[in-house]
């Protein structure tokens, strides 16, 4: 564990270095040695907040990602971002604006935090929701319209996410509750 450990520390390091290198252009010695400070720090900084966010009692929270299942739900998030674009776009043009926001509280089972936070980061870049809060395993997320929140309710988007690290994820969210509605506009 520790050798992988030290791998990814010095990957980390010396991709944000060969990123500086990229995005500055410059290969002077200031700007080189600029670059390795910023890419040290930065590394430093992560190692600490890698350590306070992820391991509780000394024991890692995090499991490995399946690489060959980022790789299918990256498609799949984009997709759902576009019909969700077009949703959006339908409620906003229509002439009546059929607006219904809501707040949603619902119950995770993830297997890890980085699988929580991919699913509010998820629900928050898919037009019409926006994940509110994240406490443990409960989720707050508002919506636009009661078509906004479907593949969260359904469970689709957290099964998505649960993919990523376990082969055939069981019930992933149950205690659906809308807390708040209005009627509209």
């Amino acid at each position: 564990m520790k050798k992988a450990f030290i791998k990814g520390t010095i990957l980390q390091f010396l991709v944000l270095l060969g990123l500086w290198l990229i995005l500055s252009g410059k290969y002077d010695y200031f700007h080189v040695s600029i670059g390795f400070i910023s890419a040290l720090l930065v590394t430093l900084v992560h190692l600490r907040l890698n350590h306070h966010l992820y391991y509780r009692h000394g024991i890692a929270q995090v499991k490995p990602l399946r690489l060959t299942r980022l790789i299918l739900y990256v498609p799949w998030l984009l997709w759902q971002i576009v019909l969700a674009s077009l949703h959006v776009a339908y409620v906003i043009l229509h002439p009546r604006v059929p607006i219904k926001p809501s707040l949603i509280r619902f119950r995770t089972k993830l297997p890890n935090v980085t699988a929580k936070v991919i699913l509010g980061n998820s629900i928050t870049l898919t037009p019409g929701t926006l994940t509110v809060k994240i406490d443990d395993d409960v989720f707050i997320v508002h919506s636009l319209t009661e078509a906004s929140f479907t593949s969260i309710v359904d469970g689709s988007m957290p099964r998505q996410v649960a993919k990523l690290y376990q082969r055939r994820p069981s019930t992933v969210i149950d205690d659906i509750k809308i807390l708040r509605t209005t009627k509209g506009l």
